[in-house]
């Protein structure tokens, strides 16, 4: 086989049309969207999943399939014949590559086109969505059919739950195709699941500008695998329809069951950020740890399900194999446990906390709604993969972001951690609070729907407040955490955690309540100092209500370099400006002990020595201040 570049028509009734450049009409270098956020595989597959998310059907689970299908001999010449490469897609690639704009096509026209390869092959990746709305609507309107074949940096998502506000997600499917080309087939919802529109299919092309033909024509750079539909404003891409749909689908295998929902091929399927080309194993493995890994909220509720296909089998996204993520299913699972603190591993408690939402720019009013935060202290067996994190997600049941918290972890009291927000924090049906959380958060992600901070859309949407709104949330999802972190003691308990970067930084005050939350117990401050070789800890412990006692523990602890806890640093001596205050020492801490008479107090603290002048050679120590406080039973 010398060539697969032979006859090559396309499907009947199908071609592939291109928009004529013209005298000083722009130009375009390729697909401007690709750009806007990052193209890995676990990019990929956040972006496809979500897109399936956002148009599933009320009250059914949407099933998503990966399947990888490798082409090589006689079944790859049929697909090219039915693609239309020869004389529609192949020339085109070639004139752009002569134009110096097409490095990622020049590879794969020398590997298809390669004489001395005998068997040249191709990879092909399906994406097929079920229960799903299709690809409704039509060219000329505000549609998810006309978003997807016809629209750039465009969404029409519009619900609450919707995850995506861009429309940038998809460009990942024309990204990850050596030809940048993509073919949808879809079964759009009819008046049931089981009995959709009639079928369509379309494909996509995303070029540069380039020249092709007799006289050396411009082409603009979007093409469509279509039938080119005469209208009084001109030709205009209109879909394969119904018998003839679907015979071409099976070509390009991407044919799907008569149920609604779309069909995506992504031809030539590659990862741009790889050099060399993985295993199909090892791409299945990689696409159920990201599906599971970011969408863990949608699958547990069931909303979604996820399997994966190749040749040597299929995989299935389950829940319950990851290790990695099965501590912060049984937080969210556990999120309204009957507990007030943490105890023992595996223990979950967690609260509500409300986010002040500022009205709308139009001025309409909005309702303040609440998010749920909730951890769950880390056990011997629990992975530490991503111990001391928060999963970040809402209505979308996508997790936005793992957020980093080792520096909040208490000594040896590891967690992982859940904030919940919009539909996510009920256990019931939503309220209009939920709703709007969701609304806000949603405007709150940038294109790569990885962070909930200010953007442009929440500057369009509400009025001033906005970014203090999400300031004040953050600041109370890690007060939240150190409460529930801090080890479970008797009355009032708290911590300071304040930490230097290899030199030490003086700590700033804080408030802590009775265990019961009702009243604030103490006031808490403290820094410390290197100095002469030792750590030096000064501060002060403030009694805030009426006690019979109080006991505060001071202690410090080194960090490695992933910011958790490493070891102790011993205190060789504590003192007080209170003669009615003892301390105790034990192999990890020292503590004040306090009659019922005793007020503020000052101490100051000084540990071994460490064999260490220089500040610079220390590394980062964390102070830790816990104090607890005795009350008269009112019962």
């Amino acid at each position: 086989m010398s060539s697969v570049n032979e006859e090559v028509v396309a499907g009947a009734g199908a071609e592939w049309f291109f928009f004529h450049g013209g005298p000083g009409a722009p130009r375009y270098g390729g697909d401007p969207t690709k750009h806007a956020v990052d193209h890995d595989t676990e990019t990929f597959v956040r972006e496809v999943l979500q897109n399936a998310n956002d148009q599933g059907i009320d009250d059914e689970t949407v099933e998503v399939t990966f399947r990888f299908v490798d082409l090589e001999g006689d079944a790859l010449k049929e697909f090219l014949k039915a693609l239309g490469w020869g004389e529609g897609l192949h020339p085109r690639l070639q004139s752009v590559v002569e134009s110096g704009r097409g490095d990622q096509y020049a590879e794969l026209l020398e590997r298809l086109d390669d004489p001395e390869d005998e068997e040249p092959s191709l990879r092909l990746l399906v994406v097929e969505d079920r229960n799903t709305t299709g690809l409704t609507g039509g060219w000329g309107e505000d549609s998810n059919y006309a978003a997807l074949v016809r629209d750039e940096l465009y969404s029409n998502k519009r619900g609450e739950n919707a995850g995506g506000s861009y429309g940038v997600g998809k460009s990942v499917l024309w990204t990850f195709s050596g030809a940048s080309t993509v073919v949808f087939n879809s079964n759009p919802i009819g008046d049931t699941i089981e009995h959709p529109q009639t079928t369509r299919l379309i494909g996509r092309a995303k070029l540069p500008t380039h020249t092709f033909g007799d006289g050396d024509q411009d082409y603009q750079g979007a093409g469509w695998l279509c039938v080119p539909e005469e209208t009084e404003t001109g030709v205009r891409p209109s879909s394969v329809r119904g018998r003839e749909a679907r015979a071409l689908a099976e070509r390009l295998h991407v044919d799907r069951p008569r149920v609604s929902g779309t069909s995506v091929l992504i031809a030539g399927f590659r990862d741009p950020t790889r050099d060399a080309e993985p295993t199909l194993e090892t791409l299945s493995d990689e696409f159920v740890e990201a599906a599971i890994k970011y969408f863990w909220p949608a699958m547990y509720r069931g909303d979604l399900r996820v399997t994966v296909e190749t040749s040597s089998g299929t995989t299935r996204a389950d829940l319950g194999e990851a290790e990695t993520i099965r501590p912060f299913v049984e937080c969210y699972a556990d999120r309204y446990a009957d507990n007030e603190e943490l105890e023992a591993p595996g223990d979950v408690a967690g609260y509500d906390f409300p986010i002040e939402i500022p009205r709308r720019t139009d001025g309409s009013p909005t309702s303040d709604g609440s998010v749920r935060l909730a951890a769950r202290l880390t056990g011997p067996t629990d992975d530490e993969t991503l111990v001391n994190h928060v999963a970040l997600f809402r209505g979308s049941g996508m997790v936005v972001k793992y957020l980093d918290q080792r520096r909040v972890a208490f000594g040896d009291r590891n967690f992982h951690a859940v904030l919940a927000a919009g539909s996510a924090r009920a256990e019931g049906a939503p309220d209009l609070g939920d709703r709007e959380v969701d609304r806000f958060l949603r405007f709150a992600e940038p294109p790569t729907h990885d962070e909930w901070h200010s953007t442009e859309n929440l500057r369009e949407q509400y009025k001033y407040g906005f970014r203090s709104a999400l300031e004040r949330m953050f600041d109370d999802v890690r007060e939240g955490l150190r409460n529930l972190v801090s080890r479970p003691l008797h009355g009032g308990t708290g911590r300071i955690d304040r930490l230097g970067d290899k030199f030490p930084v003086h700590g700033e005050g804080r408030r802590m309540r009775l265990g019961n939350g009702s009243e604030e117990a103490f006031s808490l401050d403290a820094s410390t100092r290197f100095d002469d070789g030792r750590w030096v800890v000064d501060g002060t412990v403030e009694p805030l209500v009426e006690h019979t006692g109080w006991r505060s523990e001071v202690s410090l602890v080194t960090l490695g370099e992933d910011g958790r806890a490493d070891r102790r640093v011993e205190l060789e001596s504590l003192s007080t400006d209170s003669d009615s205050v003892d301390t105790e020492f034990t192999d990890e801490s020292a503590a004040l002990v306090a009659s019922e008479s005793t007020g503020v107090v000052t101490f100051e603290g000084r540990s071994v020595s460490l064999g260490i002048d220089d500040a610079d050679l220390v590394g980062e120590t964390r102070l830790e201040l816990e104090a607890t406080i005795a009350v008269e039973d009112e019962s």
